[in-house]
Formats: structure tokens, C-alpha cells, sequence
């Protein structure tokens, strides 16, 4: 069988029986919000929805990495620069970008994956800044948009390597090995396959999936080993798209397949799966297409975020894809363990 993971947020939340009953196969809870306990809770609940369902449950804990985020403005929560603007990145938690022309970066070892020509994407696209000196702190904005407070700063290089494992990362991978609820623990940003042997080590002997999110570029240059040390892999094409050109991203993702291919380790395919359904009744066309794709090349998992997360037709992104795993994913069965 080909699974079907949902992510529980708040267009899921009391949902979670008709979802499986849709024809989900698993949950992914993400650390990055609440506590472990609240994680631990829901999947206690997941566990009594499913057994009433007679649905099965794959639970995935999903860790978070580490994120660089800008701080906060002290005016606007929202800036608009032209083209051209040159700004400052300043080691701060707060300034005012429409007066002081300086962006806040509250982690100081941001600036440390910078070097003269790399391209910082902010949020999911809003805005590109091109750093033009060797300190990282001058940049020139290359597109024009919005750049809000405390969105996300991914840089566009090989060198880019957020840590897969913070101490708040370890601290939950030693929480979910107490846990027999958690089937699976998903690490972010996996850049090589030394992440996944630390887990492993944090896990203490637990036997668990261990899912590797590749998510930078260097993850792709490494992904071979990766898909060799890990039980799963996750094309993570979110923050993927962001961290190489957006152009390349169809070819990291064939990648991925190959990879995982020859080392025998099933995949995940992940992000922006099928939100055309926030405009339209049907998924688009592009999506349909897109999802079939992979599922005829061997994609063991589909993933949904936004659709189940903030969505407005969560039953209905379940429905869909279920349709199109039913018609092209993979009829034996998947075997996943640790």
C-alpha cells in the first residue's frame, strides 16, 4: 500500500476519525508547536479514533531543526522595499526596518552561513536578498514584496546547514523513545548521514522509523548516504524549493527517487500537494498530473501540510489524493520499521 500521512492542526483537530475513515493511513504531530505532552495527548486520541475506525494509524513525530527566523519589528509588522534597496541583517531581536533600514536576525550563527553572492529567501518566497559582503551584513533586495516579521530565512547554497538536531530536538527524540505511540520520528533539515546515526544514539536502541526530511541543497548532494542510513526519506519540497533554485527543484526531487531507489529506502513525497482545492472543487490539473508522476515512480508516502493544517477542505484533500493513491500508487505492501 501507498500511505497517506495527514498533518493535525487546527482545520484537522476533532476531525481525525473522518479523516482516516477518507482514507489516511497516519498522522504527522509537529513539535514545532506545542509541547511534548500535548503531542503525546494526541496521539493517545489518535490511537483511540483509529481502534473505533478499525482504520490503521502510522504516528509520525515530526521534530522541528533548527529554523532562523527575523526578529520583530519595532514599526510595521509588514515592509515593502523596492528592487535595488540595500539593507543591513543586524544580530538583534527587534528593529525597525522602514526607518532604520535594518532587518533583525535573532540568532547570531545565522550570519555564519553567509558568504558575498548568496541569495536569502524570506518566507516562502516573499522576498530575495543577495548579500554583497563577506560579514553577511549587506544586502541588496533582488525581488520586490512583503517581508514580514519573524518569517523564515533560508539561504540558497550548498554551505547552508541548519543543525537537524537542536538540544530541543534531542530533548524530544529522547521524550518519543519513552513513548511506544510514536511510530516514526522525522528529523529536519538531515544535511548528512551523521544526523541520523546521532539519532539513533539518542534513541537508545528504541526501535523506531526514522524518516530523513531533506530539505537543503547540501542534503541533496549527500542524499545517497542519507537514503542508505535512513528507514525513510522525505522530499521536503517546502523549504527544498527555497534552498536551491526553484528552477532545479523537479530534478532534486528525481534525485531523491533514484536514490532512495537504489538503496531500497521507500520515500515521501511532501508539500503543496493538492491546495488547488482552497480555489477549486477539484485538484488542478498540474497537481493531479504532478501527484500521479510520482506515484508511478515509486513514491511510498504522500504528505499533506497547509491542506490539513490551515485549509479550508481538509475532507476533501484526503479524498482526492486517496482517489489518485488508490489509481497509481504501488499495490504491494510497504514495509516500514526500524
Amino acid at each position: 500500500m501507498t500511505h497517506l500521512w495527514i498533518t493535525l492542526g487546527p482545520s484537522s483537530l476533532k476531525k481525525e476519525a473522518e479523516l482516516l475513515t477518507r482514507g489516511a493511513t497516519g498522522v504527522r504531530l509537529t513539535f514545532s508547536y506545542g509541547t511534548p505532552e500535548l503531542q503525546l495527548e494526541r496521539a493517545h486520541q489518535l490511537r483511540k479514533e483509529a481502534a473505533q475506525a478499525q482504520r490503521p494509524c502510522f504516528i509520525i513525530a515530526d521534530l522541528a531543526g533548527e529554523k532562523f527566523r527575523l526578529g520583530e519589528f519595532a514599526g510595521r509588522p509588514s515592509v515593502q522595499f523596492a528592487p535595488g534597496t540595500v539593507l543591513r541583517l543586524v544580530n538583534a531581536t527587534k528593529s525597525d526596518p522602514a526607518r532604520e533600514q535594518a532587518l533583525p536576525i535573532p540568532d547570531r550563527s545565522f550570519f555564519e552561513h553567509l558568504t558575498p553572492g548568496d541569495v536569502i529567501t524570506v518566507g516562502d518566497g516573499a522576498a530575495e536578498l543577495r548579500v554583497l559582503d563577506d560579514s553577511g551584513q549587506t544586502v541588496e533586495v533582488v525581488t520586490k514584496g512583503v517581508i514580514d516579521q519573524t518569517r523564515g530565512m533560508t539561504v540558497r547554497s550548498t554551505a547552508f546547514r541548519p543543525r537537524a538536531l537542536t538540544a530541543k530536538d534531542e530533548s524530544d527524540l529522547r521524550f518519543v523513545a519513552r513513548h511506544e505511540e510514536f511510530d516514526a520520528v522525522a528529523l529536519s533539515f538531515v544535511s548528512t548521514a551523521e544526523d541520523i546515526v546521532k539519532a539513533r544514539e539518542l534513541l537508545g536502541g528504541r526501535d523506531i522509523t526514522v524518516i530523513a526530511k531533506i530539505e537543503t541543497a547540501l542534503g541533496i548532494t549527500n542524499i545517497r548516504e542519507i537514503c542508505r542510513a535512513a528507514d525513510m526519506v522525505m522530499a521536503a519540497r517546502g523549504d527544498l524549493a527555497l534552498s536551491i533554485p526553484w528552477v532545479e527543484l523537479p530534478g532534486a526531487v528525481k534525485q531523491i527517487a533514484a536514490a532512495a531507489e537504489d538503496a531500497g529506502t521507500p520515500w515521501i513525497l511532501a508539500t503543496q500537494v493538492v491546495e488547488g482545492l482552497e480555489r477549486f472543487s477539484l485538484p488542478t490539473r498540474a497537481e493531479i498530473c504532478d501527484l500521479a508522476h510520482w506515484l508511478d515512480k515509486g513514491c511510498a508516502g504522500v504528505l499533506l501540510s497547509y491542506e490539513t493544517v490551515f485549509g479550508g477542505n481538509a475532507s476533501g484533500a484526503v479524498t482526492a489524493v486517496n482517489a489518485l493513491v488508490r489509481r497509481w500508487g504501488a499495490s504491494s505492501p510497504l514495509q516500514i520499521g526500524g
